[in-house]
C-alpha cells in the first residue's frame, strides 16, 4: 500500500510540475506579446527625436524669440500682442520661455551642438529685467529651473567631455538675477508669496500693477524650494532657500492638524484657508511632490517626516482605489466633487519614489484606461470616467509616471503605454507647425498653443522611457528632477548646510516602523523587476471602463446603455449568448444561441435606455443652466446665451423674472482691483474676463461699484457651451455672504457674441435668468431619454431558424416605454415624465 501511494505522490508531483511549467510558459508567452526588444525600442526612440525636432524646430522657427509657439497660426505668442487669455499668460515674461525650457531637455536627447546654440542664444539674446507682471510659481519651475538645469549640464559637459569651455557660469548668473527679482514676492506678513510679481518694479511699486493680491494656492507658495536651495548652493547665497524653507514653514503649521491635510488656496498675510478642499490635483499637487524631492536632493530629514505624514493623510482620505479624490481638510471622509483633474497622473510617479507601488499601479491603469477611451487625458473628468473639462494641454504627468513605474518595475507593458502616447500625440496633435493643444478630447478640435513644458518634460520623459543608459550622455539617476523636469544633481546635498532650526517642531507621524518610511531602501528589494507583480494588480482594473459584466444566474432585468450605434450593447447580448436579429417593421428577434444556458429560458424584461442628445448639460452635473438673452432691439429676445451660475450671489433660480439691465464693461476687464469707471457701471450689468483673482474678488470690486449684476467671460480661447459642460463658478469657501448681486458665466464663443453687439449698439439691454425661463419662450426640455422595455424569452438558436410560432410569438411580444426627460426650472435634478405604449398583440409571422 505503501508503494501505491508512493507512486500515486509521484505522479501527483509531476503532474503539477508539468501545470507549473505549462503557466509558467504561458506567462513567459503572454510576456513576448508585450515584450520590447533593442530594435523596437529604437524605432521609438528615433520617432521620439523626429517629433522633438519637429516641435523645436517650429519654435525656433516661427516664434523665436517669442515665449510660445502658437502651432496653427505658424507664429509667437507675445504677451499684450495676443488677446488676452488671463492668468494662461502670466507664464510669460518676454524671456524666451520655450527656449530656456528646453534647454535640458537637449543635452538629454543627445543634441548637444543644439544645446550650446540654445545656451548662446539664452546668454547673449535673454533678459529678464522686463516690465511685465508674472507667476511667480511658473517663472520659478519654468525659468528659474530651466536655467538652472541648462547650467548644471554646460558644467557637466565642460568636465565630461570637455565641451563648452568658453562658457563661465552665464546661465547660473542670470538665474541669480531671476531669482532677486522673485524676492519681493515674500514680502509678506506670513512669510507665503505672493502669486505675482513685476520682473523690474516688484511688488509693492506704484509702477508693479500688482501686489493687491491676498490669496495664493498651496502649490504655488510650496514649490519653491528645490529652485531656490540650488540656486543657494550653487551661488553661497541662503537667502533663496531662506525664504522657501520659511515658506513650507508655514504650509506645515497651517496644515489641519486632526487630518494633517492642507487646502487648496491660502491668505497670504493671515494664513487662514480660503478654499478648504484637498486632494493630490490642481493646487496642491507639487507641495508634496517637493517635500519628498526636498529629502532626496537636500538630505535634510525635516522634509521626509513632513512627506510622510501627509502621505499618511492622503493614503488614508484621498486615495480611494484606484481613484484619487478630493475631501474636506476638517471632515476628511466627506468628498467635496465627484471629479478629478489630469494633474494628479503625476502622483503614481511620486508613489514609485517614495516606494509604494501598489497604489501607483492601481492609479496609472485608471488613467490609462480613461485615456484609451478619448486618445488624451481630458483635463478634468468624474468619477465614473465620463469627460468634466475636455481640453487637453498636451500636459506630461501620465507619461512621467509611465516612466516611472517602468523604471521600476521593467514591465514591458509601461512601454506599450508609452508608444500609445507617442502614436496619440502623433494622430491627433501634431500640425504642420508643431503639436497643437487640443480643446476637445471628444471632437479632436484643436487649440492654438504649445505650452514650453511639452519640450521641458514629455519629449524628455518619453526619450528615457525607451533608452538605455548609453544612449543618454549623463547618469540620470545622478539627478532629482523638477516637477518641470529640469535635472538638479544630488551632489548638492553635500554643499553647504541645511537650516538646522525649524520654524516647526519635529512631529512624529505615528508610522514610524512602516517599511521604507525613514530611509531609502534597496531598489533591487524595493522593485524586484518582476513585471507580473504589476500585471497581477492591473488585471483587477482591466476593465474599469467597461459595462459591468452581466450576471449569468437566472434574472429578472437587464439595463443596457445604447450608444451612437448600439453596438456596445449588442456586444454584451452576444456575451451574454443572445442574438438580436431584425424583423420587418422594426421588430428585433432576442435568442440564446448557448445550449449551456437552456436552464435560463423563460420570460425577463429587457430595457435598452438610449440618451438621445450628446452634448454635456447642466444637470448631469447638477447644476441648472442659466441665460443670457438680449432683449434690446434689434435682437429682441432671438439672442440667448447659455450661461453657467455661481455658488454664490443673488440664486437667479428663485427670481421668477430674472435681473434685466443694460450692459458695461468693467475697467479694468478683469475687475481684480479698484474699478475705474463706477460711475458707468451704476444700475447696470458689468461684464468682467475671467483671470488674474478668484470670482469672489471680482464681484466684490464690482458690486462696491454699485452693479445690478455680473457677467464673467471665460478667458480660455474658443471654449464654447455645446461641447463643453456647464461651468460653475466657486467662491471662496463660506466668505461669500456679503456678495448679493447675481452672476453668470459664459465661454468665451457666447462672450464675443455680447461684445460684438456692445460694439454695434450703443445700449444693449439682456435678461439673466434661468434658461428656461428666458423672456418669450415656454420651458424648454434639455435632456431626452428613450427607454425600450422588451419582454423577451430565451430559446435556443435551433428554434429560430424551425420559425416556431409558439415560442417566437412569445419571445417578439415587445413593450414599448418612452420616457422624456426635463428639469425644471428650480432644480438641477432630472424628473421623469413619460409617454407609454404596450404592444401586447401577437407578431407578424414571417
Amino acid at each position: 500500500m505503501k508503494e501505491h501511494r508512493g507512486t500515486g505522490t509521484r505522479e501527483i508531483v509531476k503532474l503539477g510540475n508539468l501545470l507549473l511549467i505549462h503557466c509558467a510558459v504561458l506567462w513567459i508567452s503572454s510576456l513576448g506579446v508585450l515584450s520590447m526588444d533593442a530594435e523596437e525600442k529604437k524605432i521609438i526612440r528615433d520617432q521620439i527625436i523626429e517629433m522633438f525636432d519637429h516641435a523645436y524646430g517650429s519654435y525656433m522657427k516661427f516664434a523665436y524669440p517669442a515665449d510660445e509657439l502658437m502651432p496653427l497660426s505658424c507664429r509667437g505668442r507675445v504677451r499684450g500682442l495676443e488677446p488676452s487669455r488671463g492668468d494662461i499668460d502670466d507664464a510669460m515674461g518676454k524671456f524666451s520661455l520655450t527656449l530656456i525650457d528646453t534647454l535640458d531637455t537637449l543635452v538629454v536627447l543627445n543634441k548637444l551642438d543644439a544645446f550650446e546654440e540654445a545656451v548662446k542664444k539664452v546668454v547673449e539674446e535673454v533678459r529678464v529685467d522686463n516690465d511685465v507682471v508674472v507667476s511667480v510659481f511658473e517663472t520659478n519651475i519654468r525659468v528659474l529651473g530651466g536655467l538652472l538645469g541648462g547650467h548644471v549640464m554646460a558644467v557637466m559637459l565642460q568636465n565630461k567631455i570637455q565641451r563648452m569651455q568658453w562658457y563661465k557660469d552665464e546661465l547660473l548668473h542670470l538665474a541669480k538675477d531671476l531669482g532677486y527679482r522673485l524676492l519681493p514676492a515674500f514680502n509678506t506678513t506670513s512669510g507665503l508669496p505672493y502669486p505675482r510679481v513685476n520682473l523690474r518694479y516688484g511688488v509693492h511699486n506704484p509702477y508693479s500693477r500688482t501686489g493687491t493680491e491676498s490669496d495664493t494656492c498651496t502649490a504655488c507658495a510650496g514649490t519653491m524650494i528645490l529652485e531656490f536651495a540650488a540656486l543657494s548652493r550653487l551661488t553661497g547665497d541662503s537667502v533663496f532657500e531662506d525664504h522657501a524653507r520659511r515658506a513650507l514653514d508655514v504650509l506645515w503649521d497651517k496644515r489641519q492638524k486632526g487630518s494633517d491635510l492642507v487646502g487648496t488656496v491660502i491668505n497670504i498675510h493671515s494664513g487662514d484657508w480660503i478654499r478648504r478642499d484637498s486632494g493630490v490635483g490642481a493646487g496642491i499637487d507639487s507641495y508634496y511632490e517637493y517635500l519628498l524631492k526636498a529629502y532626496v536632493l537636500l538630505g535634510d530629514s525635516i522634509y521626509l517626516q513632513r512627506f510622510n505624514t501627509h502621505y499618511a493623510a492622503i493614503m488614508k482620505y484621498v486615495s480611494q482605489p484606484p481613484l484619487l479624490m478630493s475631501v474636506h481638510m476638517h471632515k476628511p471622509t466627506v468628498n467635496v466633487r465627484g471629479w478629478m483633474d489630469s494633474l494628479l497622473a503625476f502622483f503614481p510617479g511620486l508613489q514609485v519614489l517614495r516606494g509604494d507601488l501598489k497604489p501607483a499601479i492601481e492609479t496609472h491603469e485608471m488613467l490609462y484606461q480613461v485615456t484609451k477611451q478619448h486618445n488624451f487625458l481630458p483635463e478634468a473628468f468624474t468619477t465614473d470616467f465620463a469627460v468634466h473639462w475636455a481640453q487637453h494641454p498636451l500636459r506630461p504627468e501620465f507619461a512621467e509616471s509611465t516612466y516611472f513605474l517602468y523604471k521600476a518595475t521593467r514591465d514591458p507593458y509601461y512601454l506599450k503605454v508609452g508608444k500609445s502616447i507617442v502614436d496619440s500625440l502623433n494622430n491627433h496633435a501634431r500640425v504642420s507647425c508643431g503639436f497643437a493643444a487640443v480643446q476637445d478630447v471628444r471632437t479632436g478640435r484643436h487649440e492654438d498653443r504649445m505650452d514650453s513644458f511639452f519640450l521641458a518634460e514629455m519629449f524628455k520623459y518619453l526619450y528615457l522611457l525607451f533608452s538605455e543608459k548609453r544612449d543618454v550622455p549623463l547618469d540620470i539617476d545622478d539627478y532629482v528632477f523638477t516637477t518641470e523636469a529640469h535635472l538638479l544633481p544630488l551632489s548638492l546635498s553635500t554643499v553647504g548646510t541645511s537650516c538646522m532650526e525649524n520654524a516647526t517642531a519635529m512631529y512624529s507621524s505615528g508610522n514610524e516602523h512602516e517599511i521604507f518610511a525613514h530611509l531609502c531602501p534597496s531598489e533591487q528589494a524595493l522593485f524586484p523587476n518582476n513585471p507580473a507583480y504589476a500585471q497581477t494588480i492591473r488585471g483587477r482594473y482591466k476593465n474599469l471602463l467597461k459595462s459591468e459584466t452581466v450576471p449569468s444566474s437566472p434574472f429578472s432585468g437587464i439595463t443596457l446603455p445604447l450608444h451612437d450605434n448600439g453596438l456596445q450593447s449588442l456586444e454584451i447580448l452576444k456575451s451574454m449568448g443572445i442574438t438580436l436579429i431584425p424583423m420587418k417593421d422594426g421588430v428585433f428577434h432576442f435568442a440564446s444561441s448557448n445550449k449551456a444556458e437552456s436552464s435560463m429560458k423563460g420570460v425577463y424584461t429587457l430595457k435598452l435606455i438610449a440618451e438621445l442628445t450628446q452634448t454635456p448639460s447642466g444637470e448631469e452635473q447638477g447644476i441648472t443652466p442659466l441665460s443670457v438673452q438680449i432683449v434690446s432691439p434689434p435682437f429682441l429676445g432671438r439672442v440667448v446665451l447659455t450661461a453657467g451660475p455661481a455658488q454664490f450671489g443673488l440664486d437667479l433660480t428663485n427670481e421668477e423674472h430674472g435681473v434685466k439691465g443694460s450692459l458695461a464693461k468693467s475697467i479694468p476687464l478683469s475687475a481684480c482691483s479698484k474699478i475705474s469707471n463706477p460711475e458707468e457701471l451704476q444700475g447696470k450689468i458689468a461684464i468682467a474676463q475671467r483671470g488674474d483673482c478668484m470670482f469672489a474678488a471680482k464681484a466684490r470690486n464690482l458690486q462696491t461699484a454699485g452693479v445690478l449684476g455680473i457677467i464673467i467671460i471665460d478667458n480660455t480661447e474658443d471654449s464654447c457651451s455645446e461641447d463643453t459642460p456647464i461651468f460653475q463658478m466657486v467662491g471662496d469657501d463660506g466668505g461669500t455672504n456679503d456678495i448679493t448681486v447675481p452672476l453668470v458665466f459664459l465661454f468665451s464663443k457666447e462672450g464675443k457674441i455680447l461684445l460684438e453687439a456692445i460694439e454695434e449698439h450703443q445700449n444693449v439691454d439682456v435678461l439673466l435668468a434661468v434658461k428656461s425661463k428666458q423672456y418669450g419662450q415656454e420651458e424648454r426640455e434639455d435632456k431626452l431619454f428613450q427607454e425600450l422595455s422588451f419582454h423577451i424569452q430565451l430559446t435556443d438558436e435551433a428554434d429560430v431558424k424551425e420559425n416556431r410560432a409558439d415560442s417566437f410569438g412569445r419571445m417578439t411580444a415587445v413593450s414599448f416605454e418612452t420616457h422624456v426627460t426635463s428639469s425644471p426650472a428650480n432644480s438641477g435634478v432630472p424628473e421623469k415624465s413619460g409617454l407609454s405604449s404596450d404592444v401586447d398583440q401577437e407578431p407578424e409571422q414571417v
